[in-house]
């Protein structure tokens, strides 16, 4: 019978879990703000444009752009980290099974910026950095689908959640929620 009472009591935490952290991380009205990233359990905004992770206690933004990774650390209500104490690495796998380790510097006063190796098209970037002497890691998956140059760039439609991978060049729904694409303004 206490081993019943064990399991129930376990089964209850499992399950609560998920709806304890939503709500530490959904703003006041409760329903998330953006697309729900693979592995997560929470939504994220995108400031500046790139992919969000979480990368406790911050958040973590890459941007890609021609040639560099611009990487964003975020605190309380998404704004940047000034870079002033920053410091970092970010190993990089290309779309071709290659890996490289590139240091990143200064670019601005609120981000890092890595300089990739010509024609490289990333993959996966696994950022490291050292903020305040506290390590913070954070692993970014899948990004050459989301690449500058992919058929997502230019969509004219997208979904209203902005879920990642949705966008689209003709209406339909998003393969990821299921809701109706939107026009994009």
């Amino acid at each position: 019978m206490k081993l019943f009472g064990i399991s129930l009591a376990t089964a209850a935490l499992f399950a609560l879990a998920p709806l304890a952290s939503h709500a530490q991380h959904a703003p006041a009205g409760g329903k998330p703000e953006a697309h729900m990233a693979p592995g997560e359990t929470h939504a994220h905004v995108a400031p500046h444009g790139g992919v969000v992770r979480s990368a406790s206690p911050y958040h973590m933004e890459l941007v890609q752009q021609a040639g560099e990774l611009h990487i964003y650390l975020l605190a309380a209500k998404m704004a940047p980290v000034p870079n002033k104490s920053l410091s970092g690495k970010v190993m990089v796998q290309t779309t071709d099974n290659k890996t490289t380790s590139v240091t990143l510097v200064a670019g601005g006063d609120d981000h890092l910026v890595a300089k990739l190796p010509a024609g490289a098209k990333v993959r996966t970037a696994i950022v490291s950095l050292t903020a305040d002497g506290k390590a913070i890691n954070t692993r970014f998956d899948k990004l050459d689908a989301a690449a500058p140059g992919s058929k997502a760039v230019g969509a004219a439609y997208e979904c209203p959640m902005k879920c990642e991978g949705s966008a689209s060049t003709k209406p339909g729904s998003c393969p990821k929620c299921g809701m109706a694409l939107v026009k994009k303004a």
